[in-house]
């Protein structure tokens, strides 16, 4: 489904395309609805670009997937008139070309504005498309990228996709708003990293828990007689403090690996369940008050279960026979790998009296939370 900016372009410029209005809406009546579409040229280069031409292209005619049967009424504009000529090409009908005139390059960090304005649009609903072609001087083939262009109702409106705050902090949801018309054949879904979310009914979401940057796309689709509109709309929200995900790391200076530690026991309980917020360690330790012969079965034993989400739980355990052989004397222990979002299960066994203890060693600042949703003591 198209989500705007193309994600193959081999474009040597950035070309960014918005139209007005947006979405695009169809002619209903005698009166033909007209559009513009806005283009920005950039150069993200490190040296100047020389154009050969840039070609714009919508398709024509009546159907759903054509913009215009009217392209004549397109108007070509563009801010630097006296280095760039932009004009309808007459020999192929929905087409604009941008060329130089003598010698003009686009310097890095450069940008062109131009338009294609007062557009008539025709009367189906549907997602029609510009056509970007490159041609760089000395370069022998051309480059090519396309924009979806949404044809939504007349009288359909939508827009004002913003996060409530653009920075929230880690393990906490993105509550985002939007406005958008309701109407028979109007759906609306919330992409992200999770699962796409049908949010038709609703003009507010708060999102799972975020714990890194997080882009979020809108995708209205219209429906009628037949032919579908699609419409995307986009926004960013920051996550302060976030997880990170890399390949490669070098460290110049002082860092942290660990926050600090958490230290706590099952108290009375032989057993309980935590919800881990981070990735992390869990180390545990448990020993005899005394000695327990191999005759007597079970010993004290501490048993951890780490059971990641949508997957198979993985048990680690630890015995006890033999009680303090020194001051400070831990006795057995055991390090069980957390994964965040993980169910932890600590239990402990056995007739013998025993003493034991457990270490939450998180990696980044969440909790391991009782499955109540009180955190063990620190």
């Amino acid at each position: 489904m198209p989500t705007g900016r193309p994600g193959d372009s081999t474009c040597v410029l950035t070309y960014d395309v918005v139209s007005e209005p947006t979405p695009i809406q169809v002619s209903q009546g005698s009166t033909p609805k007209t559009a513009t579409l806005r283009i920005t040229v950039t150069n993200h280069q490190q040296r100047a670009v020389h154009i050969a031409s840039v070609r714009f292209t919508f398709p024509v005619g009546i159907g759903s997937c054509d913009l215009s049967n009217n392209p004549g009424s397109a108007e070509p504009q563009a801010n630097d008139t006296a280095k760039w000529r932009f004009e309808l090409d007459g020999d192929t009908p929905g087409s604009a070309l941008l060329t130089p005139k003598r010698s003009a390059t686009v310097p890095p960090g450069g940008e062109l504005e131009l338009a294609l304005a007062h557009i008539e649009i025709n009367a189906e609903v549907g997602t029609s498309k510009l056509t970007i072609e490159e041609r760089i001087k000395d370069v022998p083939d051309s480059e090519t990228e396309e924009w979806p262009l949404a044809k939504v109702p007349a009288g359909f409106t939508t827009g004002d996709f913003r996060p409530e705050t653009l920075l929230v902090a880690s393990g906490t949801p993105a509550e985002l708003t939007w406005r958008g018309d309701s109407r028979p054949g109007a759906t609306y879904t919330m992409l992200h990293d999770g699962e796409p979310c049908d949010v038709t009914g609703v003009r507010y979401w708060p999102s799972p828990p975020l714990h890194r940057d997080t882009a979020f796309t809108l995708v209205v689709a219209v429906t009628e007689g037949g032919n579908t509109a699609e419409y995307a709309m986009n926004t960013m929200v920051t996550v302060a403090r976030p997880d990170l995900v890399v390949n490669d790391l070098t460290v110049n200076g002082n860092t942290t690996l660990t926050y600090l530690s958490a230290a706590f026991d099952l108290g009375d309980a032989p057993s309980l369940t935590y919800t881990a917020e981070t990735d992390g360690f869990l180390v545990g330790h448990v020993r005899a008050d005394q000695d327990v012969p191999d005759t007597e079965d079970p010993p004290p034993t501490l048993t951890v279960t780490v059971t990641p989400a949508g997957r198979p739980g993985r048990l680690t355990s630890v015995q006890s026979r033999l009680a303090e052989r020194a001051p400070g004397d831990p006795g057995s222990r055991l390090t069980a790998v957390v994964p965040r979002g993980s169910t932890v299960t600590v239990a402990r066994t056995g007739t013998t009296p025993s003493t034991h203890g457990l270490t939450w060693l998180p990696f980044g600042t969440g909790e391991l939370k009782e499955a109540t949703g009180d955190a063990p003591p620190a």
